[in-house]
């Protein structure tokens, strides 16, 4: 275990970053234009978002698979479509920008304007050759997710469409069967099946969160040799042993300034500048304590510090011998003092390591959640380390040019 690692590995605590708070001159108030009015909202009719692309998604594919998604809603007889022309007009004598709105609660007032009773929104990302479909079903009153549908296509982006189409038949599901004048009867089960427990909340693959923006990456447990393997560390990264973590979800970025914002409603980073999708820092250990609890009120999920061993078992790409989080070549995946440039930089910029994660090495430290304690490092269980029992510091994990600290988030 150690404090600092000087291979700079950053952990999965999703990081949170939010930009400058702007002040407003004394008479604002009196030149400020009146906020756009909700129109009558009619609960049968829906509205379909073009999908958001993730990664390295070319932008151009959302279109096409949206269209496919409506044409689909259409099919399903249940819901009168606001169709996308329809849509910008309404939205631009509002002066609301479509583009970019993401989060629950713009998704939502965007509904209001538009007069919907419900919204499909989604995303389309790609992990490896594996594209992963999301799409969600908002309830414009309530601002509730009331039902989530996800798909995997190791597929060629043409074949995408029928993935479009095989999503949208799952979530609309229970809305269509509801149309319906007499109810099927529920088919008897195989002797051979057995019932299945619940679905996790995320996906095997990719999860962003509609209602904060937080994306989570899978992490599919496993073993590997935790500490100093390259031999050039310090002294509270050896002995080197063997250790091994469970599955769990980790932040595909820091956590940005915008997130912390919006969660905690201030902004304690020196860098606000940076922007709203620069990494939060100078945050304190109790600080995202206060932050993680709401955090979970605010989407019902369990969302915490990662362990020291989860952090390094992901940024080492699931326990491969990298020195960096992504390889070798630290110009390549990290934000340090030679390229920095004295300051920290927006999420997502360098190289992702092997598991699709961002900046684990460099731009910011990153707190993990056990206790510092030289003589532990090498005494841990073998199974899930939870660290030191007790301890006067607790431990950050990856690296920066200079005193910053944010986070990453793990569930």
């Amino acid at each position: 275990m150690k404090k600092f690692l000087t291979s700079l590995f950053l952990f999965i605590f999703a990081s949170i970053s939010f930009s400058a708070l702007s002040g407003e001159p004394p008479d604002a108030a009196e030149k400020k234009p009146q906020a756009p009015k909700a129109v009558k909202r009619i609960d049968t009719m829906l509205a379909v978002f073009d999908l958001e692309t993730v990664g390295n998604v070319d932008k151009n594919v959302s279109r096409p698979l949206s269209e496919s998604i409506r044409r689909e809603v259409v099919k399903s007889g249940k819901w009168e479509l606001i169709d996308r022309g329809n849509m910008d007009k309404v939205l631009g004598e509002q002066k609301f920008q479509l583009s970019g709105c993401v989060t629950g609660q713009c998704i939502v007032e965007a509904g209001q304007l538009l007069g919907v009773g419900k919204i499909v929104a989604g995303s389309v990302s790609l992990v490896g050759k594996t594209y992963y479909l999301s799409l969600s079903l908002i309830n414009v009153e309530s601002g509730e997710i009331e039902k989530s549908s996800e798909d995997e296509c190791k597929c060629e982006l043409e074949d995408l469409i029928q993935s479009s189409k095989r999503l949208v038949k799952r979530l609309l599901a229970e809305e269509v069967a509801e149309t319906k004048t007499t109810p099927e009867p529920e088919p008897t089960p195989k002797p051979a099946e057995t019932k299945q427990p619940p679905s996790s909340p995320f996906s095997k693959g990719e999860f962003k969160d509609l209602t904060t923006g937080i994306e989570m990456v899978f992490v599919k447990g496993g073993c590997y040799q935790m500490g100093d393997t390259f031999g050039d560390g310090e002294s509270d990264e050896k002995p080197v042993h063997e250790v091994c973590v469970d599955d769990y979800y980790i932040g595909k970025y820091e956590v940005t300034q915008g997130q912390w914002k919006a969660i905690m409603g201030n902004n304690p980073s020196y860098f606000k500048d940076c922007g709203d999708n620069c990494p939060v820092e100078q945050v304190s250990w109790n600080d995202i304590q206060d932050f993680m609890t709401k955090l979970n009120n605010k989407t019902g999920k369990n969302y915490r510090l990662p362990t020291e061993a989860e952090w390094e078992y992901a940024a080492k790409s699931g326990g491969k011998s990298e020195k960096y989080a992504g390889g070798n070549d630290i110009d390549s995946v990290a934000w340090y003092t030679s390229n920095s440039g004295g300051k920290t930089h927006p999420v997502g910029q360098k190289t992702a390591n092997g598991l699709g994660i961002y900046d684990m090495s460099g731009n910011v430290w990153e707190w993990v959640n056990d206790w510092y304690g030289d003589k532990y490092y090498g005494e841990s269980p073998k199974n899930n380390p939870k660290g030191s029992n007790s301890g006067s510091d607790r431990v950050l994990r990856g690296g920066c040019w200079g005193k910053c600290v944010g986070g990453r988030a793990v569930s």
